[in-house]
């Protein structure tokens, strides 16, 4: 039995005190079948952030390190998420948990730019979001995040429109392709934000 409905309640009665929160394209996340939320990350909050608007739970890539607390790693797995080594070139198990999610129809929540990037800094993305997106067969929902989790200040999350990638489906999988990919969906990140 999943622990969600129960800790989605209370916080999101912590953000109602805490945060003056505006969502935005609730409607572009798919109400079933898989998807890739791909979202900017500028704080710890951000996952619960991208999840506890929206009526299904996505399955989060989080850093091992997260796990190694034996309470947070028992409640992060009974929220669907699963451990990454950030270490590691490519990670073939979070890989293949990824796959397997998308493969089963659950939304993958993912922060390409793999850390917290504060605002004005730059961080290239990583391309997983794209390999996941074409091996998943799944489309990639862009979010942006914007504002400061200060108390009482404003937070907007935009969801985007689902980006299908059809034009490379069926093709090789370069890096280039890759790159190519993910520099398309953080640009539309970055357009969501500053709009905003």
């Amino acid at each position: 039995m999943t622990v969600y409905p129960v800790v989605k309640v209370f916080v999101k009665l912590f953000y109602k005190i805490m945060f003056k929160a505006t969502i935005v394209g609730k409607e572009n996340v798919p109400k079933d079948g898989n998807g890739v939320l791909c979202c900017n990350h500028i704080s710890n909050y951000d996952p619960l952030t991208m999840a506890v608007f929206l009526d299904r739970l996505p399955c989060y890539i989080a850093k091992k390190e997260l796990f190694d607390n034996k309470f947070l790693g028992a409640l992060l797995r009974n929220l669907k998420a699963f451990p990454v080594d950030r270490e590691a070139v490519m990670d073939m198990k979070a890989f293949k948990t990824a796959i397997s999610v998308l493969k089963g129809g659950d939304l993958l929540g993912i922060f390409a730019e793999g850390t917290r990037v504060k605002e004005g800094e730059e961080k290239a993305a990583k391309a997983g979001v794209a390999m996941f997106a074409l091996k998943g067969d799944a489309p990639i929902i862009p979010v942006a995040i914007s504002g400061t989790y200060k108390f009482r200040s404003e937070i907007t999350i935009e969801f985007g429109q689902p980006i299908t990638l059809e034009e490379y489906r069926g093709g090789r999988i370069t890096t280039a392709v890759m790159e190519e990919i993910t520099e398309k969906i953080m640009g539309k990140v970055q357009e969501m934000k500053v709009k905003l």
